[in-house]
């Protein structure tokens, strides 16, 4: 049986945690799927150890219960994304990490789920995305890390500055991407709520298709600075 998780998100465990069955039960059956508070949750025997995780593929919303576990990797069998049974974290770029939730075995021989999951990188999970989907190029990726982050319904300021910075820092030059990108964050306070979220996705997928394949940036001296030294090496030469 694995070591109980980091339970600090969840608390200690309480009359909401979920009961899965005994663990002869889960060892016989190798999975079951219990209601969890925002999700279903997949709940997996292997190799002596239970694991807990959203039962959502977070690619496309598959249920991991019909994937396949080997090796300590479970495999979505839509797009075959795979995923570490103890962190939820994804192989594959362009899907997600899966959260995960802790469990507990009790002197009862029951197994007991958290109802509520976390991501392995915790609060920093979104932010992490958004650099992933800007670095690469994934609008799927891009998508999701938008919504994780308010999608326009909070202050939107740092996602817009978080985008240009990597904008000007990953492109040798201002890019139209930049320039979409802040004149759609001036716009987003007008705009509806539905329509934010599109807006700051389009202006964020535009500064990384600017960046994609780009010369990074390269820094250049000063003009005054570039004149000087030329004098200097005429001087030289002359001499």
């Amino acid at each position: 049986m694995s070591e109980p998780r980091d339970n600090r998100d969840c608390g200690p465990p309480a009359d909401d945690w979920v009961r899965a069955g005994t663990l002869e039960e889960l060892k016989a059956r190798g999975t079951v799927v219990v209601r969890g508070g925002a999700c279903p949750l997949l709940v997996v025997h292997h190799r002596d150890s239970v694991f807990a995780l959203d039962n959502r593929c977070p690619h496309l919303g598959f249920p991991l219960h019909r994937g396949s576990v080997e090796d300590g990797i479970l495999t979505c069998h839509w797009h075959h994304a795979r995923f570490d049974l103890l962190s939820g974290g994804a192989f594959d770029l362009w899907a997600d990490d899966v959260p995960t939730a802790a469990v507990e075995l009790r002197a009862d021989g029951s197994v007991w789920v958290c109802p509520r999951t976390r991501y392995a990188d915790g609060a920093a999970h979104w932010r992490n995305r958004l650099r992933e989907g800007l670095q690469h190029d994934i609008g799927l990726v891009l998508a999701k890390a938008v919504l994780g982050l308010g999608g326009g319904r909070t202050d939107h300021r740092a996602l817009v500055r978080n985008a240009v910075l990597f904008g000007v820092r990953n492109r040798d030059g201002w890019g139209v991407g930049l320039t979409i990108a802040t004149a759609l964050g001036n716009l987003v306070p007008a705009l509806p709520d539905e329509e934010r979220y599109l807006a700051l996705f389009h202006g964020l997928k535009r500064i990384a298709g600017d960046c994609d394949g780009a010369p990074p940036r390269r820094d250049r001296e000063p003009l005054a600075l570039l004149a000087h030294a030329r004098a200097r090496r005429r001087c030289s030469a002359a001499g």
